[in-house]
């Protein structure tokens, strides 16, 4: 019912109503690869363009829409050999040469996503330094690259020999289509749901205004929609893995499957367009202002509790995010303990204090520490 939906919007009712399914998948894939590209191209631009900065995980996401892209050809592909169809109304070499391109999609689509995951951890690694919450996104991080690596390799391996997939009748054997898939699907699931609750409780400690905290959450939360993507993928997965007629039933799960791979990178990308939103609408998402005062204020009451004596105290020091215009605490060097973690970060100051008795400076040194 949901594809009969999908099919009636974009496209018009055909006569061939087997071709037209096929071109359904190619037009979806099509608007969400191009939807991609344009987001990506955004980002960069205000990386790239205004921010004067690219990192790793901005290598990432090209990567994520390269691969992307490709799964657009071999969709294209697919549909020049009769996607759509029904098997028994295809010539054997055309079959063949349909499923030969699926089998080439898949691991893909895989390495889009993973890739996409990567993009966001390293997302989240640059920006927030809390040192229980980096040991979390390297543990996920593990998991990701573990499973990934299960799901690029089973998708090339998954039948011995590798011809069986478009050629039933060879002597071989193939794992369960359907067990693989939907393990995999399960664990997209279960790691896209840990990224998007993941900095959740980070954003809620940030020192913002509430509706530009709000914000902030919401822009995070929008990769939530990667999760109902995969879910609402499951069916077209299950009707392709249990249908024998692959041509007929792969239509969904065609244009389901760019549906999941863009939008995670889609989602990936609209944290990073706040400094091309702010340049167009100057007065949304600001926090220039507000970080400059506050980051002042701690400056001087800083300065005022310096006394002449050398001491240690514990403080906060902020710095903006250039890409979220969130506070985050500078990382920059520290002492190590005994046990090899990290103390904290020092700040060397010079007091300069004249002494009317003698005419003369004398200096003092202060350690400001801040635990992290």
């Amino acid at each position: 019912m949901l594809d009969e939906i999908v099919g009636s919007i974009l496209l018009p009712r055909s006569t061939d109503n087997d071709a037209a399914r096929g071109q359904r998948a190619l037009v979806v894939t099509a608007v969400l690869t191009g939807i991609s590209v344009l987001i990506v191209a955004m980002r960069m631009y205000a990386r790239v363009g205004l921010m004067k900065m690219i990192g790793r995980e901005d290598y990432m996401i090209l990567i994520s829409l390269v691969l992307a892209c490709t799964y657009l050809g071999l969709v294209a592909a697919e549909v020049h050999f009769g996607l759509g169809k029904h098997s028994a109304d295809l010539s054997g070499h055309v079959l063949k040469a349909q499923l030969e391109r699926l089998w080439a999609a898949i691991p893909f689509y895989n390495a889009s996503l993973i890739f996409t995951k990567f993009s966001i951890l390293f997302q989240y690694l640059r920006i927030f330094p809390d040192r229980r919450f980096r040991l979390a996104c390297y543990i996920v991080l593990a998991i990701v690259t573990t499973y990934g690596t299960w799901a690029v390799v089973s998708a090339f391996l998954n039948c011995v020999p590798v011809a069986k997939f478009w050629e039933h009748d060879m002597p071989g054997y193939c794992l369960s289509f359907e067990a693989v898939w939907f393990f995999n699907a399960s664990m997209n699931i279960a790691t896209d749901t840990t990224l998007l609750i993941l900095p959740m409780p980070l954003l809620s400690q940030l020192q913002l205004p509430r509706m530009q905290k709000f914000a902030l959450m919401g822009v995070f939360a929008v990769g939530g929609l990667v999760v109902i993507t995969s879910i609402l993928r499951l069916s077209s997965l299950r009707s392709v893995a249990q249908n024998k007629d692959t041509s007929y039933s792969n239509v969904g799960a065609a244009y389901w499957t760019a549906a999941e791979c863009n939008v995670a990178i889609i989602c990936a990308c609209l944290p990073f367009l706040r400094p091309l939103i702010s340049r167009i609408f100057p007065r949304f998402l600001s926090t220039n202002s507000y970080t400059r005062n506050q980051t002042m204020s701690v400056s001087r009451r800083t300065a005022a509790r310096m006394t002449a004596r050398s001491h240690r105290q514990k403080v906060e020091l902020y710095s903006q995010d250039r890409d979220y215009g969130m506070y985050t605490i500078d990382v920059k060097s520290g002492e190590t303990n005994h046990d090899g973690t990290l103390a904290g970060i020092e700040v060397t100051t010079t007091t300069m204090i004249q002494e009317s008795s003698r005419n003369c400076e004398s200096t003092s040194q202060r350690r400001l520490v801040v635990d992290v």
